[in-house]
């Protein structure tokens, strides 16, 4: 009896899985928080990119591909915990769509602040 409810099991959480695959791990590519930070000071955007540690403050950033812009992610906010998970060194590179929220207002030649509010098409690489 007991091996047939966990066979039960898994087929549900595999029927779960293959109707709704992003159901799983929906709430692991978001981070509330950083769309309720009281310093955000203007509307989130999306943004394709490249994020990875840098030496400096701050450490992580994200490279806006097809562009020379660089938005510094503010080291006291939390990043989604699938970026936590698979950011670890420097040599590791998140290329994706990631939504973000602005901390500093847009200055030309001047790095945004941003914090992190959601991640999406993530691609993993290392740095040559």
């Amino acid at each position: 009896m007991g091996r047939h409810i966990a066979k039960m099991r898994v087929v549900a959480v595999l029927f779960l899985w293959l109707s709704f695959p992003g159901l799983l791990v929906a709430q692991d590519s978001v981070n509330p928080a950083c769309k309720d930070d009281t310093r955000v000071v203007g509307a989130c955007f999306t943004v394709h990119g490249r994020l990875s540690n840098w030496n400096g403050a701050p450490t992580r950033r994200i490279w806006v591909i097809g562009t020379r812009r660089i938005l510094g992610v503010r080291d006291d906010t939390d990043l989604p915990k699938i970026l936590e998970d698979k950011l670890g060194d420097f040599d590791d590179i998140v290329t994706a769509d990631f939504g973000v929220c602005p901390l500093t207002k847009k200055q030309a030649g001047h790095m945004r602040i941003v914090c992190v509010a959601s991640v999406s098409n993530i691609k993993m690489s290392k740095r040559h």
